[in-house]
């Protein structure tokens, strides 16, 4: 073998090498990559919710969505907190709606608008 093909293979067998190791490197980085990112955000069942302010403002036996308005994707991260209108008759009232944990347990506190 001549001194071309001799530098040749060496030239390819360490081409080799370093497109092993940057694939290692790629698949361990998107192995260990943080997954939290990429899943979406958890959202509260917005009929849930609306059903719940209901009865906050209106009663426990009336917990009919029919004039409650909340809004569209509310996060189930604790601490956040919500404003929902719930009509009672003619009289609006304003529901806000805090979610107590990350399991989407809601406190709820209703005040007059």
């Amino acid at each position: 073998m001549t001194d071309q093909g001799k530098l040749t293979r060496a030239v390819m067998a360490l081409s080799a090498v370093v497109v092993a190791c940057c694939a290692v490197t790629v698949t361990v980085k998107v192995v260990g990559a943080d997954t939290q990112a990429t899943r979406p955000p958890r959202l509260l069942d917005q009929e849930a919710v609306e059903r719940q302010a209901s009865a906050a403002a209106r009663g426990s036996k009336n917990m009919s969505r029919d004039g409650v308005a909340c809004p569209a994707a509310m996060g189930a991260e604790e601490g956040n907190k919500f404003d929902c209108t719930v009509l009672v008759g003619s009289n609006p009232k304003t529901v806000t709606v805090t979610v107590r944990d990350d399991q989407g347990r809601l406190d709820t506190t209703t005040h007059t608008s």
